[in-house]
């Protein structure tokens, strides 16, 4: 791997997580903790990262700054596992029986449908993922919201799509974000944006289940304020700061 290249990943890691170890980056990109510690320093001294004990953290603790990268669906799988897991099983506790619920694109409601209790529900998605997860599921009726089909994430995007879900009613909606920034949701692509935020005017609660290394990140698309919704449903181990930034707004449950 070439130096700029490894650089370009080694920003890519900070912007992502905000504060990375070495040892975490050297062991991401298999190179040398020296090869990487001399690259911190190089980009440090350029006035992208800020060198911390131990490890850099990214110049996105700047205001206001932008995500540069989409991953794809199968990256984001291997992102906050853990904390996405915890976040699952959290939502789930906060759906009613017989009711119907919106499960947006994205790994942590992927999870949470993994999760969802055995009684009777009807589900709302426009993403196939989740739709293949519950397709043998008893006890669900299922809604695929259909559309123009976006590989990356795979959802169902477009006005078809946007017709389909203005003409249901929905009791609760789970939906995921890139970015929570001064009270701004956003996402990185505008035809999901749009989904989900018709989805959020359709239901009764709305809940934003996301994972606090979105918290002082934004991304292209904002389709919500935080003040429009009940919750935001986080890991357990969320930092106070972040907490804070979101209880400005709304609630936190973890």
């Amino acid at each position: 791997m070439i130096k700029a290249e490894r650089q370009d990943k080694v920003r890519q890691l900070l912007e992502e997580q905000g504060t990375v170890s070495v040892k975490e980056i050297s062991d991401a990109l298999g190179v040398s903790d020296m090869t990487i510690r001399r690259d911190l320093e190089e980009l440090a001294s350029l006035g992208e990262i800020e060198r911390v004990h131990g490890g850099a953290r990214s110049a996105q603790s700047r205001p206001h700054a932008m995500l540069r990268h989409e991953y794809s669906h199968s990256e984001k799988r291997t992102k906050h596992a853990e904390e996405k897991l915890q976040i699952a099983r959290r939502s789930v506790e906060l759906i009613e029986e017989g009711s119907t619920i919106f499960l947006g694109t994205g790994t942590t409601v992927e999870q949470m449908a993994s999760m969802l209790p055995a009684f009777r529900l009807r589900i709302v998605t426009n993403s196939l993922s989740v739709f293949n997860l519950l397709e043998a599921r008893e006890y669900c009726e299922l809604c695929l919201v259909g559309g123009v089909y976006r590989r990356r994430t795979a959802a169902f995007v477009g006005p078809t799509a946007e017709d389909t879900l203005r003409a249901l009613g929905i009791d609760a909606a789970f939906i995921g974000a890139n970015g929570i920034l001064d009270g701004d949701v956003s996402t990185s692509n505008m035809e999901e944006g749009r989904i989900q935020q018709l989805a959020f005017s359709k239901a009764d609660s709305r809940y934003l289940i996301a994972d606090s290394s979105k918290i002082g990140k934004r991304d292209f698309y904002t389709f919500c304020r935080l003040d429009s919704l009940d919750a935001v449903v986080c890991e357990p181990g969320i930092a106070a700061e972040d907490r804070a930034a979101i209880e400005e707004h709304t609630q936190v449950i973890c």
